[in-house]
């Protein structure tokens, strides 16, 4: 039999149920049936996942430089601020972040490689242009025998 006081605790408290079964220990706020933490989960989970990706990502480009990852990171943290994300969320996405920015100056040189490339390749489709229109020229001049 509960004593009046628990009565009183469980009516105050957060209704979450974890994946355990277990009810959050957190009192709720007032005329919600969440506590704090609750209520902006799932208010972050509510709200439209593209809206969200969009804001996240304005700006980002293919995040292949640094300031398209800062870009990203300044997103989050606005994200987080305005209690759109969650931490865990965010901390996720600023290791992420980390990843990619380790990974920029690997992507400029591999593009800076290509980029020689094609233009050693041109140069010798150049050459080769060249010449053949130097030796169609020659038989062109060539008297004939």
């Amino acid at each position: 039999m509960s004593s009046p006081a628990t009565e009183l605790v469980s009516t105050n408290q957060c209704q979450h149920l974890s994946p355990r079964g277990q009810h959050c220990r957190m009192l709720r706020v007032d005329a919600e049936s969440l506590c704090p933490y609750h209520l902006r989960q799932t208010r972050a989970a509510q709200s439209d996942p593209e809206v969200l990706a969009a804001e996240l990502l304005e700006s980002t480009g293919n995040l292949n430089t640094a300031d398209r990852v800062n870009a990203l990171l300044a997103n989050v943290t606005k994200a987080l601020a305005r209690q759109r994300i969650g931490r865990h969320d965010a901390l996720a996405l600023g290791y992420l972040a980390q990843l990619l920015l380790n990974t920029v100056p690997g992507v400029h040189q591999e593009h800076q490689a290509l980029r020689a490339h094609e233009a050693q390749q041109a140069r010798a489709a150049q050459r080769k242009k060249t010449f053949a229109e130097t030796q169609a020229a020659r038989l062109r001049a060539a008297p004939s025998l």
